[in-house]
């Protein structure tokens, strides 16, 4: 249960050398997501000798994660995802009281984008961070929404001194929707803790759900949304285990759509629904491939995971997902909404002598020394001290 933090007015603090630096995280939830796990491993990664890192954010399931994380957390109740909403007023007095005091304000998502970029620029915050983990918009969408989404984030890009993309891919749409100038835009890749991902072993998650050691495994791991498509990865089960007789299918995470998927996967043979876990790095040591049908996607840490310990992956080809598959290289790409065409592409590599074995392979050296959280934390912080020395060169 979320808990109301007393909130004080702040004094600004006058930054001398040597003093750490203030820097305030804003984050719309903390339910789980790619995006609140970067912003957690963020907040608790950075240098303490450097910074004091303090963490605001809506209510979720991650507070207990987060309060170890940040140097102060403070949850309000308040925060609501809705696109418009009366308590954004609030937020917003909060985050006006409480912005000052900080040098640094690094802001999170749309929601948390837009009021914190805004209300930072007009308290003076010396240095204002925006990292964009997702777009808010998409193809499917109605017209008049993304308008006004699109309208919204030109505005608070104009509040930012940096905005951080997380794959070479999103930077570039960033420019093309004009949510960023060239100048604003620095890419710092979304990183993992990489030792801890590759240590999983897979022969407990087999004994557990009764999958004999020799039988092929596809598996995802998801949010049950719609951004994420999960129906569209049980409809390619169902093809999988009908032209695989052997195979078995792992659909892990949880989410909104969690009815529906557990419906249509009623009558689907070997497809386990294992619904939230926290042992990743033994499910995906478990499986042979691994699969992802979004429709829509930043770059996907789920993702990002599977490549680094070398597995084979299909995946729909959408926003920053080629950043990390190669069609053909260390996995296959499919189009977005079209499920067969990822069953075909899994049966593909399972079809392979070695079961993509050599392409997963490919794929981790690839990727090796450049998704690892500790890269991603050296460069948050080169961004940050970026963002502040601009600043001071400009005139008050």
């Amino acid at each position: 249960m979320s808990r109301p933090v007393p909130i004080e007015a702040p004094r600004r603090p006058r930054h001398q050398a040597g003093e750490p630096v203030g820097v305030l995280h804003v984050i719309t939830h903390l339910d789980q997501g790619g995006a609140q796990d970067n912003t957690l491993l963020t907040v608790a990664g950075l240098d303490r000798a450097r910074y004091r890192v303090d963490l605001l954010a809506g209510p979720g399931e991650l507070e207990e994660r987060a309060a170890t994380a940040a140097d102060r957390l403070l949850v309000l109740p308040c925060f609501r995802r809705a696109l418009l909403s009366p308590s954004d007023l609030r937020v917003a007095a909060t985050l006006w009281r409480l912005v000052g005091a900080y040098q640094v304000v690094h802001t999170h998502g749309s929601k948390a984008g837009v009021l914190g970029r805004v209300v930072a620029r007009l308290r003076g915050v010396p240095a204002v961070v925006h990292t964009v983990h997702g777009f808010p918009v998409h193809d499917r969408m109605g017209r008049v929404r993304r308008r006004l989404l699109l309208a919204l984030e030109r505005a608070a890009a104009r509040c930012a001194d940096r905005i951080v993309c997380v794959c070479d891919a999103n930077a570039r749409e960033a420019l093309d929707l004009r949510i960023a100038r060239t100048e604003q835009l620095r890419v710092v890749v979304s990183g993992v803790p990489t030792r801890q991902v590759r240590s999983g072993s897979g022969g407990r998650v087999r004994h557990e759900l009764g999958i004999p050691a020799g039988a092929p495994v596809v598996g995802t791991i998801t949010r049950l949304m719609e951004q994420k498509a999960p129906l569209d990865f049980v409809a390619a089960a169902r093809r999988v285990v009908e032209a695989a007789a052997d195979a078995h299918v792992l659909l892990v995470g949880d989410g909104p759509l969690r009815a529906e998927v557990a419906a249509a996967a009623a009558g689907v043979p070997r497809l386990h629904l294992l619904g939230f876990r926290t042992d990743v790095p033994d499910l995906l040591a478990a499986m042979d491939v691994v699969a992802f049908s979004s429709l829509w996607e930043g770059l996907g840490r789920a993702l990002t995971e599977a490549v680094l310990v070398g597995k084979p992956v299909v995946a729909t080809a959408v926003n920053g997902v080629p950043d990390l598959v190669v069609d053909g290289e260390n996995g296959w790409l499919t189009r977005a909404g079209h499920p067969e065409e990822l069953a075909d592409r899994i049966l593909r590599v399972l079809a392979l002598p070695d079961r993509g074995a050599a392409m997963g392979a490919a794929g981790a050296v690839r990727a090796a020394g450049r998704y690892d959280v500790e890269e991603m934390i050296d460069g948050l912080d080169a961004v940050y001290q970026d963002a502040l020395r601009a600043r001071a060169r400009r005139p008050r």
